[in-house]
């Protein structure tokens, strides 16, 4: 049977593995989640992944009928929180809990004492040695919270703000789908017949379809129709949910717990767009996603009567192909068959009417738009749709809740797809606006009133970091005149710079040493982070090109590029 230490690792890999840098993580542990997990351990046994997981985590907290967290504080030798699969028994102490249940500190405790197999304090719902949540789990969340942060991602476990559930959120916070709304979605989608793989942002329009029109249950309806903040990850997990039901044979409920669990056999496609920078042409490439949480490797596609690699381009991604798609493709979609198909069988490019690209996250200033993600408040993206959606878009702009630039262009010289350029949300009154094609409204709009974003200075690559004394400008994208800025030192939590800057505004920082630092925007209760390292010269690893490409000019010399070399230098 797996350790802890095996089950942490298993469960940091499957929510941060294959996830693009700069997302926001939730530890959203659940029953299908462990059984995932427990596929990828050697070992078998003849218990549930639930069961073993429980048993590890009590094996390594519990002493006697006490609760021990001083075993699992600091790090690992991986580098990694011992913290995190005790969190995850938190999260799914919240997953257990039934939609009628108030939040409440003895409800979500009964649930927690249960897993752990404890029993409760004599003068509190808390399993007995646990302390008061400031001297007990709330320094494990924030060891997690920094530990993302100084990978690249987003947190999203925080306080409560009643009384009552301050420390519980964040467990809570983590739980997007509880049991009985996951039931209640996969009777939704055997009632509905959506029997045809969708990708994650169309099943989760035609999920806020059926939540606008009373379809849904009153507290699933109330996920799906607010807090638009977790709306990527709810419709990543639903996505999820929806894919493993369609493996599984698309059973009713009562038969779902019987097929067992298994990972989708389907991979799915964005695009990725390049333009010739002298003559403007613009070609769009198949872009292959990896798997959140599950490493695959080895895999060759079968693609325009020519066979593909897949291979790893960064965090999400694999890289494009090299053949560009043509209209029929945009138009139609298409499925691609996977080589060997052991562990998935096809790639899909999903048939949709728009696609949103945005700029490399990784290099702002590169002439590269793909489907990396929802486009942040204050970023400019561009806009692929076809002509019929012209219409609603000229609506939206003229309501001043978008705009963007030039005139529309057309792509492939297919008059039925149009590029829109340099489009920007301008706006969040978007509430009583109603257009034909809602699955566009709900991409376009905002889903934060508060973004930060950095520029210029001197970026190294892939390490989400700037060198010393060449900083970034911060700018403050927002809805209001005003917002705060603090830079805070990760490590000792000192406040090094606050100020009350305006928004939308470049903001030259100050001189800051090298080091990690949160940067936290905040305007009344909006507050957005982002976390920013500075390196030195000397935290850098130099790669040595192992070919190069030489033009001689002497007996004695050659130009390589703009460098010039001495023959002697061995290629």
């Amino acid at each position: 049977m797996p350790n802890y230490s095996e089950w942490n690792y298993a469960i940091v890999r499957h929510f941060c593995q294959g996830r693009p840098k700069s997302s926001k993580v939730y530890l959203s542990v659940d029953e299908d989640t462990l059984a995932l997990i427990g596929l990828g351990f050697s070992s078998s046994t003849n218990t549930t992944a639930v069961e073993d997981f429980k048993r590890a985590v009590q094996q390594k907290v519990v002493c006697g009928d006490k609760i021990n967290l001083e075993r699992i504080q600091g790090l690992d030798n991986k580098q990694t929180p011992q913290c995190i699969a005790f969190l995850g028994l938190c999260v799914l102490a919240a997953y257990y809990m039934a939609n009628e249940e108030e939040i409440s500190d003895s409800n979500y405790f009964k649930r927690l004492n249960q897993l752990l197999g404890v029993s409760q304090s004599c003068n509190s719902p808390r399993p007995q040695g646990m302390k008061f949540g400031s001297k007990a789990e709330e320094p494990l969340w924030q060891e997690w919270n920094s530990w993302l942060l100084r990978q690249g991602f987003q947190y999203s476990a925080c306080q409560g703000k009643g009384h009552s559930n301050k420390f519980i959120n964040y467990p809570i916070s983590q739980c997007l789908l509880r049991q009985a709304e996951q039931n209640r979605l996969i009777n939704l989608f055997a009632e509905k017949r959506w029997t045809i793989a969708w990708d994650s942002s169309t099943l989760f329009s035609q999920i806020k379809r059926e939540a606008q029109h009373n379809g849904l249950a009153s507290h699933l309806k109330k996920l799906v129709l607010s807090e638009p903040q977790r709306h990527e990850a709810l419709a990543e997990l639903i996505h999820e949910i929806h894919q493993q039901w369609l493996e599984q044979g698309c059973p009713t409920l009562d038969k779902i717990h019987h097929k067992g669990r298994i990972w989708s056999r389907n991979l799915f496609a964005g695009l990725y767009r390049t333009e010739e920078p002298f003559w403007g042409n613009v070609e769009y490439f198949l872009y292959p996603k990896q798997q959140r949480g599950r490493p695959l490797e080895n895999l060759t596609l079968e693609y325009q009567n020519q066979n593909h690699q897949l291979r790893h381009d960064r965090d999400g991604w694999y890289l494009p192909l090299e053949e560009p798609l043509t209209a029929q493709h945009l138009e139609k979609g298409a499925k691609y068959p996977i080589i060997p198909n052991n562990s998935v069988e096809q790639l899909i490019l999903p048939a949709r009417d728009f696609w949103i690209l945005i700029s490399d996250p990784e290099n702002p200033d590169s002439s590269s738009f793909a489907s990396w993600g929802i486009p942040t408040l204050g970023t400019q993206f561009i806009l692929l749709c076809k002509q019929e959606l012209y219409k609603d878009l000229e609506r939206l702009k003229d309501e001043r809740l978008i705009n963007w630039t030039d005139e529309p262009q057309p792509v492939h010289d297919n008059a039925n797809w149009i590029e829109l350029h340099q489009c920007m949300v301008i706006s969040q009154a978007w509430d009583g606006i109603f257009i034909e094609h809602q699955e566009l409204k709900d991409a376009l709009q905002p889903t934060e009133k508060l973004s930060i974003s950095l520029s210029g200075g001197l970026r190294v690559p892939n390490e989400n970091g700037w060198i010393e004394g060449y900083l970034p400008e911060i700018t403050i994208f927002g809805f209001t005149l005003k917002a705060t800025l603090k830079v805070i030192n990760l490590y000792t939590e000192q406040v090094v710079q606050e100020n009350y800057v305006t928004t939308n505004q470049p903001i030259l920082l100050e001189t800051l040493e090298r080091g990690t630092y949160r940067l936290q925007a905040s305007f009344g209760q909006e507050a957005v982070e982002k976390y920013l390292r500075i390196l030195s010269w000397s935290d850098l690893n130099f790669i040595q090109n192992k070919s190069k490409n030489l033009v001689p000019i002497t007996d004695n010399f050659s130009l390589c590029g703009s460098i010039l070399i001495t023959q002697e230098i061995t290629i």
